[in-house]
């Protein structure tokens, strides 16, 4: 963990070099995301709500979503860009290094543009906890799990980023895939997860466990159904998954068949 820590601080230190650029970026970004939001808003406004769920119901969710998935990429760059390290060669200079290729996987970069829309899902968050009007035990309840939900999330987003970097080790490429693991089911996981049909309710709470982020914790915390297991599901299943999709990543690892030069 120290040595995690700084080559973090390294990484860090590299990017603020071009503080002009960072914020740029880290605005565009956060706006483009918020007009996804209000684009969404529009509708319920119009409808009033969906399957039961109104607005800041939906903000809740979409704000937890937002975060996770933005807080993966401003960590996890290399790992979500890890096509590249198939189809340019690279991966071979990790493994010569007395360091876990996937530890400097996660120290060699931050995208740091991306903090503009874990911003902007904080803003959405905050907006919907005072819309929601809680009482004061309810409100406590939900800001105390808040940090636990969205940590399971970027666990959660992490692990299928993983699974679907190692599939590069037989494939090279791997943009494709990340459209069905990660873009189209943290989109699904801004709305509530009974609008969609039983299968797709299968896939989001088994092999891309995605609802267990925000919706099975929410649905509890929002007094629409279940128990205080939807309050322990989350950090479970992402511990579990992350298990799953490290082995995985060594499995890779062993087969691992160098492009030579």
């Amino acid at each position: 963990m120290n040595l995690y820590l700084k080559l973090l601080s390294g990484s860090l230190r590299s990017r603020m070099q071009y503080k002009m650029n960072f914020l740029v970026s880290s605005l565009s970004y956060g706006l483009i995301m918020a007009v996804d939001f209000v684009l969404l808003a529009a509708i319920l406004q119009r409808f009033d709500d969906v399957k039961g769920w109104n607005l800041y119901e939906v903000g809740l969710l979409y704000g937890i979503s937002s975060v996770a998935i933005t807080l993966y990429r401003v960590f996890c760059v290399e790992v979500h860009n890890f096509e590249r390290y198939m189809v340019e060669g690279e991966f071979d200079s990790l493994l010569i290094r007395p360091v876990s290729p996937l530890s400097l996987l996660l120290t060699k970069n931050l995208d740091l543009s991306r903090i503009g829309g874990t911003i902007q899902g904080i803003l959405i968050l905050v907006i919907s906890i005072i819309g929601l009007k809680l009482n004061n035990v309810e409100l406590f309840l939900l800001l105390i799990y808040l940090p636990v939900t969205i940590f399971s999330g970027v666990l959660i987003c992490f692990s299928l980023g993983l699974i679907t970097a190692t599939i590069a080790f037989w494939t090279q490429r791997i943009k494709d895939f990340q459209t069905f693991t990660l873009y189209a089911p943290f989109n699904a996981a801004n709305y509530p997860m009974n609008i969609y049909p039983g299968w797709l309710k299968i896939i989001f709470f088994t092999v891309i466990p995605v609802g267990f982020m925000n919706y099975t914790p929410v649905l509890f915390l929002l007094n629409k159904g279940g128990d205080t297991w939807n309050l322990a599901l989350p950090p479970l299943v992402s511990i579990i998954f992350l298990f799953i999709a490290l082995r995985f990543w060594k499995f890779g690892i062993r087969h691992y068949h160098s492009t030579g030069s």
